[in-house]
């Protein structure tokens, strides 16, 4: 589990697990991004709630990790949220060709690789 799969706001800590879910009041303070700016990234596809309960977005708690990747980068490269949703699109993208390579390469004879 890496830094990203725990929750740090107020000197309070929670592992997250994917039986959690959490609000977008709770994704704005656990990512340091707007209601607005989440909102912006739900629209443009970067985030997906996985819920609503009475009107209220509830989100698996893996868009905690999303939600803070995207304040990071529009803090370190000053991007806009469209830009931003683009960015984490490549990234998945590319999490999810490494696995594949990872998975291809496991199925190679030892001397192979």
């Amino acid at each position: 589990m890496n830094s990203d799969d725990r929750i740090d706001a107020d000197d309070e800590l929670m592992w997250l697990d994917d039986t959690q879910w959490v609000t977008l009041t709770e994704l704005t303070v656990c990512s340091g991004l707007t209601e607005s700016e989440l909102t912006e990234l739900v629209e443009y596809g970067a985030l997906a709630p996985a819920a609503e309960e009475g009107g209220q977005w509830r989100f698996a708690a893996h868009c905690v990790t999303i939600a803070r990747r995207a304040c990071r980068l529009r803090n370190e490269l000053d991007l806009d949220a469209h830009a931003v949703a683009v960015v984490l699109g490549y990234l998945e993208r590319i999490r999810e060709l490494e696995a594949q390579v990872r998975e291809l390469q496991a199925r190679l004879p030892r001397g192979r690789r």
